[in-house]
């Protein structure tokens, strides 16, 4: 295999999302303020709300989780996803001949991190106006079938819920990373989906606007004389 064949493979398993780390199931009461958290998984970052404040009516599909205080959200490539097991080929074809897409959406009631105990960690603060942009972008990403109901397709590997088919096509530069990075332009932030194609890379431009709550090697930062604050 030569140089060009090796780093077309490494660059198409950093960007085609992987499994997250199965959390610590723990329980706690909710935490207050238009929060949302950005959650890393190693290769794909995911997105973490708090339920309630999100509104049904941008967000209808999420009344399916009324009785869960959070829910995380992901969008990646319909194979590799909700596979099992990952492969080389998969990861490929997700990068270059992508056959649809998923929304993965898991419904949890513990904070986002107890739940996810070794995932880094970084929260983010919404106005008003920031959440209902948020969830109605994260309704839009939902396929429906012909009487307007989401589709399940699989079930997930932790928390409640499932991979529901959705809209948008999956590529190597359109990939879960950057679509968390549209969901928080979306939602007023400053940042740049182009610039966010590796879990890394999100992160790295999330810190600018967020508060870190765990960084990558486990550390707790210190906090901020203010918060920042995206819109």
């Amino acid at each position: 295999m030569g140089l060009r064949e090796a780093a077309v493979i490494v660059l198409a398993f950093l960007v085609a999302g992987c499994a997250p780390i199965v959390p610590l199931a723990a329980s706690s009461p909710p935490g207050s303020g238009h929060h949302i958290w950005l959650v890393g998984h190693g290769w794909h970052v995911g997105l973490a709300v708090e339920r309630g404040q999100m509104p049904a009516s941008r967000w209808p599909e999420s009344r399916a989780f009324s009785e869960f205080t959070y829910v995380e959200i992901g969008w990646g490539d319909a194979d590799f996803y909700p596979a099992a097991s990952v492969s080389i080929g998969l990861a490929l074809r997700a990068a270059f001949r992508s056959r649809g897409s998923v929304l993965f959406v898991a419904a949890f009631d513990a904070p986002v991190d107890r739940f996810f105990a070794d995932s880094e960690i970084i929260e983010i603060t919404l106005s008003v106006e920031g959440l209902e942009a948020l969830a109605a972008f994260i309704h839009d990403a939902y396929a429906h079938d012909p009487t307007g109901r989401p589709i399940v397709l699989a079930p997930i590997p932790y928390g409640r819920g499932w991979f529901y088919q959705a809209s948008g096509r999956y590529g190597l530069l359109d990939n879960s990373n950057t679509w968390t990075a549209r969901a928080l332009q979306a939602a007023g932030c400053p940042i740049d989906p182009a610039r966010t194609a590796t879990a890394g890379m999100l992160l790295a431009e999330a810190r600018r606007f967020g508060r870190v709550i765990r960084g990558p090697a486990g550390e707790t930062a210190p906090a901020r004389a203010e918060t920042p604050r995206c819109s």
